[in-house]
Parts: C-alpha cells; structure tokens; sequence
C-alpha cells in the first residue's frame, strides 16, 4: 500500500515538473525561420513567416507540425512545406519549396491554373501552362484548393496528371523544360494524349508504369528517329511503341 502512494505521489510529481518544463520561457517559440529549397525570394519567404500560425511565446512542444504546415500551404498557394523542424529550446524552421504554375484548365465559365501538385494557383505573373483538356463543367474552386476532378472519360485527374509530372521528374525534366515541351494534356478520351510543342503528338494508352512509359516517349523524340513536328507517337507498354505519320502510315520503333 505504501509503495503504491509513493508511486502515485511520484507520478503527480512528474506529470507538474514536465508541466513546468513544458510551460516554461526557455522552451517557448521566440524565433521562427523559413527556407526555400528551389528559389531565393524573400518576399515570398516573409508571406510564409505571415502565415504560419504559431504564437510567440507558446510552448514549442505543443507545436502541431501538420496544422503549421496547413496554415502556410492553405494561405500561400505557391508554397508547398517540405518539413517543419523544431530547434530546442526555442526555434522553429519551416522548410519549403516555390510551387509554380504548370497547367491550365478551362471550361469557358472558369478558368484555373495549377501547380504540379494540382493545386489551385493565381498566375499573376502570367506564366506560360500547359492547356489540360477534360471535356466537363468545373466546380468553384479558390486558390490553394487540391483539383481532383474527374475527366469526361472518368479519368481522375490529379492522380493521372500528378503522376505525369512526377514521372517527368524522375526523368530530369522539370517545371521551364515540361512547360517548354508540352502544349497540351488531353483526357477527354480513352486515351492520355499530350501534344509537343513542335507538333506531334503522344498518345500513352492507360497510366500503367506511366513513368516507364513516358521516359521510352523522350527517348524516341530526342532521338530523332520519328518526324517531332508532326504525327502520333503510340506508347502502349514501357518497352512498346509505334509510330503513326499524319498520311496514316504506321511503324514501329
């Protein structure tokens, strides 16, 4: 019986000396720090500081990670947080990176333009898109809303086009050398069709191992070996195309 109330008495004990701890001014946020990872602007960096959330002199373990980076991400559409680190006793540094602009979609009503990771965006500065066709209405989105509408054809777009952007990266190419190659994503139909900005097209017939398939669709274009201002490049398989010129002949290569 004795031992048991020296264990409660130890336990109220420690539950008020981490209360203390946790309570205390060497542990509370008095300095929060942002870092970019792809551009230096520092205008950009102070919207961030802004935005976070975080109050000063609150405890730095009760900093919820996920809700700091909701906060940025919901009220700087161009910004996506990497990692949120926390500094003992009293700093927090938020990582992040500048998403810009890579498509646009349109349905004569609205107009939207969306980061990589589809999210709604402003494009003040007027940056080139990709034009992303999907045949329907669109809903009422705002900036910093994730688009993962469906296609006419019943495609979901931002797993569809994430994954094309994502498979793109993986190959070397990112936002200046994709805007600078694709006019076009086109979901309308059965199949992924994306026009180059030379002219021929690529059509890519479902998103299996889509990166595979778009890393053999680079290849052939750079190599030269088909007609890149005009025709359709067929992907059907990550080891598996043909090629069909605009007279209807089709080869293989």
């Amino acid at each position: 019986m004795r031992n048991k109330k020296l264990i409660i008495l130890f336990s109220v004990l420690l539950s008020l000396t981490l209360l203390v701890v946790f309570n205390s001014v060497l542990f509370s946020v008095q300095h929060v720090y942002a870092s970019c990872a792809n551009v230096e602007d520092s205008s950009l960096a102070s919207e961030v500081i802004a935005n976070h959330g975080i109050k000063r002199g609150s405890s730095i373990f009760f900093v919820n990670k996920n809700k700091v980076s909701a906060n940025v991400e919901s009220k700087v559409p161009r910004v996506r947080v990497l990692n949120i680190e926390k500094s003992f006793p009293n700093r927090i540094y938020i990582n992040y990176v500048e998403v810009r602009v890579y498509v646009k979609v349109s349905d004569g009503m609205r107009t939207y333009y969306l980061g990589n990771d589809m999210r709604v965006m402003p494009n003040d500065d007027g940056e080139k898109a990709i034009e992303l066709k999907l045949g329907v209405s669109l809903p009422e989105l705002k900036d910093g809303d994730t688009f993962t509408y469906e296609s006419q054809s019943g495609v979901n777009t931002y797993s569809v086009v994430t994954e094309i952007f994502a498979g793109l990266e993986r190959c070397g190419y990112y936002r200046n050398d994709v805007v600078g190659l694709f006019d076009e994503i086109d979901l309308t139909g059965k199949f992924i069709k994306m026009k180059t900005h030379t002219g021929m097209s690529c059509e890519i017939l479902n998103p299996d191992g889509l990166a595979d398939k778009l890393r053999l669709a680079l290849s052939i274009y750079f190599s030269g070996s088909v007609d890149v201002h005009g025709g359709t490049l067929i992907i059907t398989g990550a080891n598996k195309a043909s090629y069909r010129a605009d007279d209807g002949t089709v080869s293989g290569v």
